[in-house]
């Protein structure tokens, strides 16, 4: 009968081998050196899920909205016609001011949140007169329903306004 002797060294050495082949392998598909370009900002746009460096282009969300309406608006039994402009505001990426919100004889400049393609109006009052709203934006036409509340009498009236983006 012949006897194997088995050579402990030798087996040692291709064990370690192999560990350090599958941790460097394992390393190449975890760590590579290629960063993935594009928009890592979640509130925006254009964002990547997939990037991981970002490149500067994100659109923030809030810049589909930006501009000047032309609106036609359905207020109980009235049907008006006026012009409504979006600007940005200072307090956030997502915020935004709605000039001219319903075009009463005082200008109601409103500031409202944007989420995605929805746009929320922040509650707010003026000269007594209590607003609040929300609407969505489908391509170039925004579609808006707001209430609002007279704080003394209680009263309230809803309206709904299709803008169109000029």
């Amino acid at each position: 009968m012949k006897t194997t002797q088995l050579n402990f060294t030798k087996i040692v050495s291709t064990a370690k081998y192999l560990g350090v082949a599958a941790l460097f392998i394992g390393g190449l598909a975890t760590f590579s050196g290629c960063a993935t370009k594009g928009c890592t900002d979640e509130t925006a746009d254009n964002y990547s899920a997939d990037a991981t460096e970002d490149d500067g282009t994100c659109v923030p969300a809030r810049d589909k909205f930006l501009g000047a309406y032309t609106c036609q608006e359905v207020c109980g039994p009235d049907n008006y016609t006026y012009n409504m402009t979006i600007a940005t505001s200072s307090s956030g990426e997502l915020k935004v001011i709605i000039q001219n919100l319903g075009d009463f004889a005082t200008q109601v400049d409103a500031v409202a949140t944007v989420n995605g393609e929805n746009i929320t109006i922040d509650a707010a009052s003026y000269n007594n007169v209590s607003f609040t709203g929300s609407g969505s934006i489908n391509g170039n036409v925004l579609t808006l329903t707001y209430t609002a509340t007279d704080n003394a009498s209680g009263q309230s009236l809803t309206c709904t306004i299709t803008a169109t983006k000029a």
